[in-house]
């Protein structure tokens, strides 16, 4: 992905303590019963064979294999939880004639769930779930662990690039997300707020930030070339002696309450937008100096059940229909794909000279050193608590 690089792994010897350091941003666990969706109606056969060759290629085997139901685990509150898996599932079975189900259980963190393929991969068990997301730091630890299949999406779709493709074919991106620092927009006005990261060092902001606990994005912005690892250990020492507590991306309504003023950095605009539009007092601002863009990726576990099933639900994922759900349901889409309407945000930041750092699983590959830096950031923000 992005002019793959033969880089080392050595640093990748455990799944479970690389994603641990690398999931600042990992779904939430949500509660529930797993359900089961509903069959739209049909496509007609010349819609089908119409479809490209693959496409066709994997409905005949779904048919043939009996994948009537695709078993789906993550957060909630992540990429539109069950109601986009719900709608993309209606999708599937309206554009590929099918008529499968959903089984959708709210899941435990993307890191408990990298750890639960992993360890099914390596003893030929059905995975947990058909589909997995994840962050880069998951991907690129289930790079080495080999948890994932390899497998060409490119073959399913023109809008499936090998931009978006993972290195060796293990996933793909499908939301973008801008990390920044949110506000309480009655407390702060937008042009008080913060441009950049060095002004959370100012003094007025003593016990009025809450800082994430895992350090979220600091390592990687200290890869941007206004930054070095030893410049934002410095940085993060000093910032910690503002800090007023910790908490979650999926806490804003401590920020929107007026517990704190701010929160960085935080995961990514698209949580803000979705609080705003309840009614939120929050503001989102990504400092020109810590500018990210980071994704959410899709894969198929090598011992997923319904492997066939798989790789359409992420087709369909990836389709404009699918990219609209996405939006609809979380605020967050895929950049770099036509009609996107997170892209405006990227343009927004471009105007203002801001090029953000693009980071994927091959950034984390291509930098073993993070791994240690990402730990010694935590353990700075974490000693004020």
């Amino acid at each position: 992905m992005r002019h793959f690089r033969k880089a080392s792994l050595r640093y990748l010897t455990s799944s479970l303590a690389l994603a641990a350091l690398l999931a600042a941003c990992g779904g939430s666990a949500g509660s529930g019963a797993p359900t089961s969706g509903g069959a739209s109606s049909a496509a007609s056969p010349a819609a089908t064979s119409s479809l490209p060759a693959e496409v066709q290629r994997l409905i005949a085997a779904v048919k043939s294999n009996n994948e009537n139901e695709i078993n789906l685990s993550w957060g909630e509150t992540t990429i539109g939880g069950q109601e986009a898996a719900t709608e993309i599932v209606d999708l599937i079975n309206k554009n590929y004639g099918l008529k499968v189900g959903l089984n959708f259980t709210p899941g435990p963190s993307m890191t408990d769930i990298a750890g639960k393929i992993t360890q099914e991969a390596a003893a030929g068990q059905k995975a947990t779930t058909d589909v997995f997301l994840g962050s880069e730091g998951h991907f690129a630890a289930l790079l080495k662990n080999g948890g994932l299949e390899s497998y060409d999406y490119t073959q399913l779709s023109p809008r499936i690039t090998k931009d978006i493709v993972v290195t060796q074919n293990i996933g793909v991106e499908i939301a973008s997300r801008f990390p920044g620092i949110t506000y309480n927009t009655n407390l702060i006005k937008p042009d008080q707020a913060p441009k950049k990261l060095t002004d959370l060092l100012d003094p007025k902001w003593k016990g009025k930030i809450a800082g994430e606990p895992n350090a979220a994005s600091l390592d990687r912005v200290a890869y941007r070339p206004e930054w070095t690892p030893d410049k934002m250990k410095d940085f993060v020492k000093q910032y910690s002696q503002n800090l007023g507590g910790l908490i979650r991306c999926e806490e804003l309504n401590r920020v929107s309450s007026g517990e704190f003023e701010m929160f960085g950095m935080d995961c990514g605009s698209y949580e803000v937008l979705r609080q705003r539009a309840k009614g939120a007092p929050l503001g989102h601002v990504v400092p020109e100096d810590a500018a990210l863009s980071v994704f959410f990726f899709l894969g198929v576990p090598k011992t997923s059940a319904h492997p066939n099933l798989a790789k359409l639900y992420i087709n369909m994922v990836l389709s404009e229909q699918g990219q609209q759900i996405l939006y609809k349901t979380s605020l967050a889409d895929l950049h770099s794909l036509p009609g996107s309407q997170s892209a405006a945000e990227l343009k927004e930041l471009q105007a203002k000279g801001i090029k953000p750092l693009p980071i994927d699983p091959q950034f984390i590959i291509d930098h073993p050193e993070d791994v240690q830096l990402r730990d010694d950031l935590t353990k700075l923000v974490r000693q004020k608590s």
